[in-house]
């Protein structure tokens, strides 16, 4: 396959889906917060959703242009897309979602014998007993920091930081806010 660079029209594409799928997943840490907590299941899935359907857009159009101006071979195509991981929300949590959360939340396990529920229940607890939802890691601190700093200054309003994040991040947030620009329109 030859090597080209992205057409600009497409690039420009990209980089507000994106930037529109991004925003969708600083919104998903908003609503995890106390101070939003009475409606944080229905904005959660509505902002998981649809930061998943904007990236899936963003893949769908790139997947147009390898097929319609790169005549990339569908099966190439489709090993890319990784379709095989591809699962639909319409059928809802899987089984393995239940027994993941069964173990997050410490609810009693299932039967001795079923090896595939205790694997997703112990990965479950993994989450819950110090392993992945400990202490957060500096990484995830950052990428936290990052969003809602991203979002106070697009917003213009870096004071609400410190309303509802713990301190940490609020103020590492704020660092960030901070030294960024307000974004100004495209001269042509």
């Amino acid at each position: 396959m030859e090597s080209t660079q992205m057409p600009e029209p497409l690039r420009q594409a990209v980089h507000q889906l994106v930037s529109e799928a991004v925003m969708n997943c600083q919104e998903v840490l908003r609503y995890t917060e106390p101070d939003v907590a009475h409606d944080w299941q229905r904005m959660t899935l509505y902002r998981t959703t649809d930061a998943a359907d904007t990236m899936n857009m963003v893949a769908m159009l790139i997947a147009a242009y390898c097929q319609q101006h790169a005549g990339m071979p569908l099966t190439t195509l489709a090993s890319y897309l990784q379709v095989r991981q591809q699962r639909s929300r319409d059928a809802g949590p899987r089984e393995s979602d239940r027994e993941e959360i069964a173990g997050m939340l410490g609810t009693p396990p299932p039967p001795e014998n079923d090896a595939g529920a205790h694997r997703w229940y112990s990965a479950g607890q993994g989450y819950a007993e110090g392993g992945l939802m400990s202490e957060p890691d500096e990484q995830r601190m950052f990428t936290e920091a990052c969003l809602h700093g991203l979002r106070a200054r697009l917003c213009d309003d870096i004071d609400a930081l410190d309303g509802y994040l713990p301190p940490h991040v609020a103020e590492l947030a704020r660092k960030i806010a901070g030294v960024l620009e307000v974004p100004q329109p495209a001269t042509a």
